[in-house]
């Protein structure tokens, strides 16, 4: 074998390696978006840390850390201090639902984060309240307003949604797109602010925990993705569309999620 097909050979090896020594976070931030992989994990044990229950085990036949973050900015931020803290995992994959922007994404449909926005962050002046980047740990600011997931990750993301089989939703095939997610302690049920953060930020899922855990992810150094399932439209009838699909939803981000996990 020649020098350079053994080098090769040697990093693939050795990124497989890391894969498998350290564990795979996968975190949602409800019960329902953590169900069906806690169901399929193999060897499953619980132990709780900082008053979070993580569950380790195999799924996919990958070293697995699961647990739920709690809805909101605080509660993923926490949850990802103390995941990181505890077991130092190789990579984070969130999964969960959200609401649809995109004017073709209807309930079921998949969005996978390339980009994570912070629109509740800024500061309010004269001109009214303007969006900024996060801050450093040092104080600084970050210069870019967008932070992007692993490229890896989201291209392993894309290819694993063309085989997965959807839950359809009123009869339809769900639909995949990627692009950007905007996160906001809020929960939106507005025709006009759906509207607005679609043409502002170009996004096209919002919910409320990915782009706290992109900023932890960026800060450490540790690979991630955000996958959303939309449950609603973010629209004036979110509330009851969210109550009606978050089921079915959360399922079909938990089967990508597995899809993810047999590409790694």
């Amino acid at each position: 074998m020649d020098i350079k097909k053994f080098l090769i050979l040697s990093l693939f090896c050795f990124f497989s390696f890391a894969i498998q020594a350290q564990r795979i976070a996968i975190m949602g931030a409800l019960d329902q978006e953590i169900a069906i992989l806690l169901d399929s994990m193999k060897s499953s044990k619980k132990v709780n840390k900082g008053g979070i229950d993580f569950y380790t085990g195999k799924l996919k036949g990958k070293k697995v850390v699961i647990l739920k973050a709690g809805v909101g900015k605080v509660n993923a931020s926490y949850s990802t201090a103390i995941l990181t803290e505890n077991f130092k995992p190789s990579l984070l994959i969130f999964t969960g639902v959200a609401g649809g922007l995109h004017f073709e994404a209807l309930p079921g449909d998949i969005v996978i984060g390339i980009k994570l926005v912070q629109y509740d962050f800024g500061q309010i002046d004269s001109t009214g309240f303007n969006v900024s980047p996060f801050r450093k740990l040092d104080g600084g600011r970050h210069e870019e307003l967008y932070i992007e997931a692993d490229a890896g990750l989201v291209a392993k993301s894309i290819l694993s949604a063309d085989k997965i089989d959807f839950v359809p939703i009123s009869g339809r095939k769900p639909k995949v797109f990627a692009g950007v997610i905007a996160t906001a302690d809020v929960f939106v049920s507005n025709n006009e602010k759906a509207a607005w953060l679609y043409e502002e930020f170009d996004a096209l899922a919002t919910e409320m925990e990915g782009a706290a855990i992109a900023h932890i992810c960026r800060t450490l150094g540790i690979p991630f993705v955000i996958i959303r399932s939309c449950s609603d439209n973010a629209n004036n009838n979110a509330r009851v569309n969210f109550n009606q699909f978050v089921g079915p939803a959360s399922v079909n981000s938990a089967r990508l999620v597995m899809g993810i996990l047999e590409e790694l």
